[in-house]
């Protein structure tokens, strides 16, 4: 009786497993990358390109802060022991203020840059799903895997359809 439990527990446990057999093209399971959708959609290259844009004007003004701040700088060791002690004071206070707001620019350069990032992928979410559901639904897909959630250990790259995801995302490109 014993060996009639193992061999079906055998089975039970085996049964499951066969469908990985076959090979991917049948099994209606598929993976895609979000991330790779995004970059390869017009709206990711536009957002990239305003972020690039973005980044490039911010790091302009830094520079140019920082020159400033190294001016400031320069002016106080140069001419900081002729200075009245009280003047030298409210120099070396003029300069920590400068050196605190160009911390805060960074800081609201960074929070812009991300949020702008942010928005743009939420609003690209909203536009994915359609497409992703048609191209699943289409493909006669049960299951699609993101692949940018790390779940994802091997996959045949035949199961992979971003870039149909990408084509129903721009559909004036497909043709």
């Amino acid at each position: 009786m014993l060996k009639h439990a193992r061999g079906a527990a055998l089975i039970l446990f085996l049964g499951p497993f066969t469908a990985f057999a076959q090979p991917a093209a049948t099994l209606p399971i598929a993976y895609f990358s979000p991330q790779r959708a995004f970059a390869a959609s017009p709206e990711g290259k536009d957002v990239e390109t305003r972020l690039t844009s973005l980044q490039a004007q911010r790091a302009r003004e830094l520079d140019a802060r920082n020159q400033k701040l190294k001016a400031l700088q320069d002016a106080l060791q140069r001419n900081g022991a002729v200075l009245a002690p009280a003047v030298r004071q409210e120099r070396e206070r003029e300069i920590d203020r400068f050196q605190v707001d160009i911390q805060r620019f960074i800081q609201d350069a960074q929070t812009e840059f991300l949020g702008v990032r942010q928005q743009s992928e939420d609003a690209f979410l909203l536009k994915l799903r359609p497409a992703l559901a048609a191209v699943a639904k289409d493909k006669g897909l049960l299951f699609v895997i993101n692949e940018d959630e790390g779940l994802l250990a091997w996959a045949d790259p035949a199961a992979d359809i971003t870039p149909e995801v990408v084509r129903r995302l721009n559909p004036q490109a497909a043709r």
